[in-house]
């Protein structure tokens, strides 16, 4: 290359480096808010009804209606197939849901969550099912935006953004409400959905493929489980991989508490857990970009079974505070790289055509998966005792460490 050419090509490279970093910020403030209505009603709400006096019997009851944030996957066609071509395809769903999202939780605030409870959860089945659009609309936009080479780093940022976006709806929340009260706390949530409507406000969606306009909506659905490598990909290979440290993980709590941790101390460890799963993801990410999927993957197999046989001292109480957090941060971590995997390569399979349905359908279902082990398994520990579900765990942490690799290898290798 001659001097001159190379003179030309240095701006080129700032260029692509610029355009690279502006797409990665863009998705990191996204999901920024992607768990924020899904966090709050599941683990903020319930605990604040609660603390006003209201039954565990009647906040069991409330819980049901978080169902609806799991039939994501459902309209998920819908969000394909229809959109403002004006706004942008995707850009159009999320700008609407957004500004949706904020009157309702504006809405919310002057309420009093026991004495108008009927009305709060008309609002919040709302703010739900908002939430269900707005989520699958961003996982859609995200494909379209992507380049293949970006989707290692961009998924392990998004990995990292909706971890924090469960901080702020969740404990985040809990502590606003403990200090300023209900009202401010409803508020301060809905000013957060602010930070990525300005970025939208900016941003110019790259046009896509829609779906042919001979198969309806539905069509769509079904058939993705009609493709094969995605069917398998999604109802085999991502519960073998993704359950066993959510079952190990699913008495957690009981486990420490019986082990004489005080509340303090476990808060601590939890949250240390979740922080560093943030840089975990992160580091899978740019793993992934370096190396490929079914390497990275595979480490991350090899050190969840490690980190969940980590957990049997715990389970026959053995709860010797450095080894057992050493053991509660790790399985906190390998989630977070498994998860940037399973995303990473749901985004590689999805179809440009059918970006939302195909994205959402898979990372749905390990979202229904790991709700319905982490309940089975609460279940499971008071049936068998804490060391036969942690020793459980394993086993399917081995099996995963090798279905999950080799299926990637074979089917989606390529960085």
């Amino acid at each position: 290359m001659t001097t001159r050419q190379a003179e030309a090509s240095e701006p080129q490279d700032d260029a692509a480096g610029s355009s690279r970093r502006r797409r990665l910020l863009v998705i990191g403030s996204l999901y920024l808010v992607a768990n924020i209505g899904y966090s709050f009603f599941f683990l903020t709400l319930g605990t604040i009804l609660l603390g006003r006096g209201v039954s565990l019997g009647t906040v069991a009851l409330v819980n049901l209606l978080g169902g609806i944030y799991f039939g994501r996957f459902l309209i998920a066609p819908v969000v394909d197939w229809f959109g403002l071509a004006r706004f942008g395809h995707y850009r159009g769903w999320l700008v609407l849901t957004q500004l949706a999202l904020i009157a309702s939780l504006v809405a919310i605030a002057p309420l009093d969550p026991v004495r108008q409870l009927a009305a709060l959860l008309a609002l919040m089945a709302l703010v739900l099912m908002l939430s269900v659009f707005h989520d699958t609309a961003l996982n859609g936009l995200a494909v379209r935006l992507l380049p293949p080479v970006e989707h290692g780093m961009a998924n392990g940022i998004q990995v990292a953004s909706a971890s924090a976006s469960m901080l702020i709806g969740s404990g985040g929340a809990l502590l606003l409400y403990a200090h300023a009260g209900w009202t401010a706390t409803l508020l301060a949530l809905a000013a957060v959905f602010a930070i990525p409507l300005a970025v939208l406000a900016r941003l110019t969606e790259p046009p896509g493929q829609r779906p042919g306009t001979h198969v309806a909506p539905w069509r769509e659905l079904v058939g993705f489980f009609r493709r094969p490598r995605m069917a398998m990909w999604a109802l085999l290979v991502i519960p073998v991989f993704s359950i066993s440290e959510w079952l190990a993980t699913a008495p957690q709590s009981a486990m420490l508490l019986a082990a004489d941790w005080p509340m303090d101390r476990i808060a601590l460890v939890q949250s240390l857990g979740t922080t560093i799963q943030v840089i975990a993801a992160v580091g899978t990410g740019a793993a992934i970009t370096r190396y490929g999927r079914w390497r990275p993957t595979l480490a991350i197999g090899v050190l969840g079974i490690a980190a969940v046989a980590g957990l049997l001292p715990l389970a026959t109480g053995n709860g010797s505070p450095i080894p057992t957090a050493m053991a509660v941060v790790a399985v906190s971590i390998v989630y977070g790289a498994k998860l940037t995997c399973v995303s990473t390569v749901s985004m590689h399979l999805a179809r440009q055509s059918s970006a939302a349905t195909d994205y959402t359908v898979p990372m749905a279902i390990e979202g229904i998966c790991v709700t319905v082990v982490s309940s089975a398994g609460l279940s499971l520990a008071g049936a068998v005792g804490f060391p036969w579900l942690v020793g459980a765990a394993v086993a399917i942490a081995v099996i995963g460490a090798a279905v999950g690799p080799t299926w990637i290898r074979r089917h989606a290798s390529s960085g």
